[in-house]
């Protein structure tokens, strides 16, 4: 039994292995600050209606938009099979870098790529911040990252979690999410706490396999899908597996307040050593590049 299996048995055995009863998932347009940190201090999901009214770039989201603004733009991408993102409990989720211009040229033609965009909106695509406004709920938190997404249809991302508190934003298409609160975690066969997915789960609810991953039928998902416009409040720690429905352009801002921002950093500090993620695509390319060179990045 890993450290990992010990951890989620002696927790469940002191939640006398009852599961987390699952909360509703209330819709609010543009709730105040004070009303937002309800739930907030509550760590419960809530769609959000009505942040992008004021955005500078209210309907410059089209694919035809991207290319005329970012064709010749390096961004970064993530592989995948099936339609699932790839990820490798030894490498973590691997990155390339593509041409944003080639990547679009596949989804106008229906063609679809099997690689899904997950760019850092700071260091690769820094003027998207200018068409963006940071919801007002963390516009003072001291840390702070967003990130962009495009893909085509039916892409998904492998069921995890984020340290990170999320404001997510749908833009073009639709996606579907299934939730789980973080006391499901014991029920969810996360990867080991050594391993490169140490927030990320084994067990899939798109196709569970209730053989491998016997326990993961007690914990039951909140389902639900994002249109275009819509916003979603994603508390730290919270699982969350999402699939693409349509061809699909999304934003999302992490945030930390107070302990919670210490822990970010330091994760993003230990994915910078051991060169996972994106930051091992972005060292590699400063490499490639040279000292007096010109990267992307």
């Amino acid at each position: 039994m890993s450290g990992r299996d010990l951890i989620d048995s002696l927790a469940r055995m002191a939640r006398r292995n009852r599961p987390p009863e699952l909360p509703s998932l209330r819709r609010l347009t543009r709730p105040s600050k004070e009303r937002f940190a309800e739930f907030r201090k509550a760590s419960l999901p809530v769609l959000l209606d009505g942040l992008t009214a004021d955005w500078p770039s209210c309907g410059k989201w089209s694919l035809a938009d991207l290319r005329k603004r970012f064709a010749d733009r390096m961004i970064s991408v993530i592989p995948t099979k099936d339609g699932r993102l790839i990820c490798d409990a030894e490498a973590g989720m691997q990155f390339k870098a593509l041409r944003f211009g080639e990547y679009i040229d596949h989804l106008e033609r229906g063609d679809w790529p099997s690689l899904y965009v997950a760019t850092p909106v700071d260091t690769w695509l820094p003027e998207l911040k200018n068409e963006v406004r940071v919801p007002e709920y963390c516009s003072d938190a001291p840390w702070g990252i967003s990130r962009f997404w495009v893909g085509p249809p039916h892409t998904s991302a492998p069921l995890h979690r984020d340290v990170a508190e999320n404001i997510f934003f749908q833009l073009v298409g639709r996606k579907r999410f299934y939730l789980y609160p973080p006391a499901a975690t014991h029920w969810l066969y996360s990867y080991p706490l050594r391993s490169a997915l140490p927030n990320y789960s084994r067990f899939d609810p798109e196709q569970p396999d209730y053989e491998r991953f016997p326990l993961s039928r007690c914990a039951k998902p909140l389902e639900v899908v994002l249109e275009p416009g819509d916003a979603m409040y994603l508390p730290s720690r919270w699982w969350h597996q999402v699939r693409a429905l349509d061809v699909s352009v999304s934003y999302t801002f992490w945030w930390a307040y107070g302990a919670l921002s210490v822990a970010v950093r330091a994760a993003e500090f230990m994915k910078r050593v051991r060169s996972l993620e994106v930051s091992g695509l972005e060292k590699r390319l400063r490499a490639e590049v040279g000292p007096h060179g010109r990267s992307a990045l």
